[in-house]
């Protein structure tokens, strides 16, 4: 076992990892983003999921063998320690866990947002902030109290959130209407935007390399952490590939300005039926902050296990063994940013930190496969590992090109603050 594991009960099994990398995909975007990739490809969209499923599946395939020969808390920080040293572990930690406060702090507004379209006295102020800090402290709170716990409050509340998903799809498949699905906007007639659709669609496919922090915790990892991570994928993906087809098949071309999609997709079916999707979408997106409650601390727990980070942040709770400070901090964090940033601003930084995470991890799987790295028993070998990890990070080069200026100018200070604090730490 690896010094950052100390303390920590392998306790996690192949459904609840499964269910939590699903809760970690399925967040909010999967109610809004048909009408974008509507607008982008109209009714190409679903080949558009498929495509970039494919490239996230590429890398996804590398994660999970990598994993399974380096299964330690922090995930693809674990793994990228082991081939690349503990500089780039630094780098890969810090930017992962950056991606994933940014992306927790945006959807936590998305939800005070959303639970204040149903009581506008929480729209504002003090009360707008309370909603935030109650949500992400719970969330820390029930984490603190065991892994075990929490793992089972991520499937319940990832089940939940798949209620008005099934309800949308099993009611809305019944009133498709076939001509519908062929249908374009005018946008869509004059050149469809492949570009904005692989950005798009792509970022609805982040989420599970996050959900790897957890791997010092997962019992069996060689064998787990891959079947969970390869089943929570294609699952996820026939999700999405049929939620369009369904929204289309209801609003056709008219899908590609709808607001609330979804919401406004099953309206042509039942009226009460849109509050459900609404509330859906709200209950969504807590699951993913409960999915990312669980995962994401243990990044902070693993940097500050191997000396990069105060030692504090690398305690674990004397009873329930979690590492609660670390709980407790991330949750601090994504409070702050919620209350200060917005949904689009916060995501879009997200996006693009976490690519950079993709690149460096992609490295570091080669590495392991050439070093025969295996530190518990026979690991998943990949057929033509090669091949996936020059497919995605090409495909991952070029959606981060599309960055502005300013996010560039950004993320280059924030990396030039993590060298600094491994200068800081290694010369100390």
């Amino acid at each position: 076992m690896h010094a950052r594991d100390a303390g920590l009960v392998r306790s996690i099994g192949p459904w609840p990892l499964a269910i939590a990398y699903v809760g970690m995909l399925l967040g909010s975007s999967v109610f809004v983003v048909p009408a974008t990739m509507a607008a982008a490809v109209g009714p190409w969209a679903p080949l558009a999921y498929l495509a970039c499923a494919l490239v996230i599946g590429c890398m996804t395939l590398c994660f999970a063998e990598a994993a399974s020969r380096v299964p330690t808390s922090g995930g693809i920080t674990g793994f990228v320690d082991h081939a690349l040293g503990p500089f780039w572990s630094l780098q890969s930690g810090m930017l992962l866990w950056a991606s994933l406060v940014l992306a927790a702090g945006g959807i936590a507004a998305a939800v005070a947002d959303t639970v204040a379209e149903m009581v506008p006295a929480l729209a504002d102020g003090p009360a707008r902030a309370a909603v935030i800090m109650a949500m992400l402290f719970g969330l820390a709170v029930i984490n603190a109290a065991g892994v075990g716990g929490a793992a089972r409050f991520v499937s319940a509340a990832t089940l939940i959130k798949l209620v008005p998903l099934a309800v949308f799809l099993g009611v809305g498949l019944w009133f498709v209407t076939p001509a519908h699905l062929l249908a374009a906007p005018a946008a869509v007639a004059g050149g469809s935007d492949v570009g904005r659709a692989a950005i798009v669609g792509i970022f609805m496919f982040f989420g599970i390399e996050s959900s790897m922090a957890v791997s010092g915790e997962v019992r069996d990892p060689a064998r787990t952490i891959p079947r969970a991570a390869i089943a929570a994928l294609i699952g996820y993906a026939l999700l999405c590939i049929a939620i369009q087809l369904v929204a289309q098949g209801l609003l056709g071309a008219a899908l590609a300005t709808a607001k609330a999609p979804l919401a406004d997709a099953i309206a042509t079916v039942s009226l009460p039926l849109r509050l459900l999707l609404l509330v859906g979408a709200a209950l969504s997106m807590f699951g993913w902050l409960a999915s990312d409650a669980l995962s994401s601390p243990r990044i902070l727990f693993a940097l500050a296990r191997d000396g990069f980070l105060p030692a504090a942040l690398g305690r674990v709770h004397p009873r329930t063994r979690a590492p609660w400070i670390a709980s407790f901090t991330h949750a601090a964090v994504a409070i702050a940013l919620a209350i200060s940033g917005s949904f689009a601003a916060l995501v879009a930084l997200s996006s693009l930190t976490a690519l950079l995470v993709y690149l460096i991890a992609g490295v570091a799987v080669l590495r392991l496969r050439r070093d025969g790295v295996a530190l518990a028993g026979p690991p998943l070998r990949v057929p033509g590992l090669q091949w996936l990890w020059a497919i995605g990070s090409l495909a991952i080069l070029w959606v981060t090109a599309q960055s502005t200026r300013e996010e560039a100018i950004g993320i280059a200070i924030y990396i030039a603050l993590t060298t600094l604090l491994y200068r800081v730490r290694r010369s100390g």
